[in-house]
């Protein structure tokens, strides 16, 4: 009995004099990074229920109210295409529509541009996009990604 008793104390003792957030020094992410997150949407574009292109998009306006001020829509998006050579959105052929409204700018984004470094997904394979779109007077927002040939993705954000 007096043995058992020895080594709890014991172990309270080594508990107690631990660091108490150890753990958690890991999941210490910066503000934009957090609210990055949450305002990031994925989906995938299958075809014969194999992925052909996956698609994240940010949207940059909740994170900054900098941004929010601004007269347009403003979205981080990154494209991967599963089975391309080319991971350019040129050449493979595919647009950006919000609320059926084509994209005002389009601008590749570097992935070791620092003013995104916090927002970019690891994504080592696809590409990102800065994307603008005029200003939407709805609450609801529809980004749409589409091809010519007929296969889209879309996701819905609010403001």
């Amino acid at each position: 009995m007096y043995k058992i008793l020895f080594l709890l104390i014991i172990s309270i003792f080594f508990v107690s004099c631990s660091s108490k957030n150890n753990a958690f020094k890991y999941f210490e992410k910066d503000d934009i990074e957090t609210k990055g997150i949450q305002y990031t949407k994925k989906i995938d574009i299958l075809k014969d229920n194999e992925v052909k292109v996956i698609f994240w998009a940010t949207y940059l306006n909740k994170i900054d109210k900098e941004i929010s001020n601004l007269n347009e829509e403003l979205f981080l998006i990154s494209i991967y295409f599963t089975d391309k050579e080319s991971q350019d959105i040129f050449e493979n052929n595919y647009s950006f529509l919000l609320n059926g409204v084509e994209s005002t700018s389009l601008e590749k984004v570097e992935k070791d541009n620092e003013n995104f470094k916090s927002l970019m997904l690891k994504n080592n394979w696809g590409n990102y996009y800065l994307v603008k779109f005029t200003a939407q007077d709805t609450y609801n927002l529809a980004l749409k990604l589409r091809n010519q040939s007929s296969s889209s993705a879309q996701l819905n954000f609010e403001k």
